[in-house]
């Protein structure tokens, strides 16, 4: 089945739903890094040795595991509710989403990033970011 490809002023409407999640998924990708660098901390003073409670460091392991499995869920479902909107993750770091547009009969990408009021720009499907256009 093809994509749903949007007009300008279609994809724009639905940037009030994109954008919350957009920063969703930037907290929540934040806070992997975050509990993976707790996560790794933790197994060194495990593998170190040097008197640390093994016990007590088994705990924090498991808790930081589950935790880390919750954050994936959580961001599995934010990115799904993108997906279904019809808008693409291109780039997490800035923000960046494409929904499937046409520009004279052809299917393009019309492109946008957390910052831009609405959506200016379009890039044929293979161009990616660096051949972003103006849409005027």
């Amino acid at each position: 089945m093809p994509p749903k490809t949007f007009t300008v002023a279609e994809a724009n409407a639905l940037l009030p739903q994109v954008i919350p999640l957009i920063e969703q998924l930037q907290g929540i990708a934040r806070s992997i890094q975050q509990t993976a660098q707790q996560l790794n901390e933790t197994v060194e003073k495990v593998t170190a040795g040097n008197g640390y409670p093994i016990q007590s460091l088994k705990v924090k392991i498991r808790e930081l595991t589950e935790h880390q499995l919750q954050l994936v869920e959580a961001f599995q479902s934010a990115h799904a509710q993108l997906e279904d909107l019809g808008a693409m993750l291109k780039d997490l770091t800035v923000g960046l989403v494409d929904f499937y547009g046409l520009r004279d009969g052809e299917p393009i990408f019309l492109c946008w990033k957390i910052g831009e009021d609405r959506i200016r720009f379009w890039h044929a499907l293979e161009a990616g970011f660096a051949g972003r256009q103006p849409l005027d």
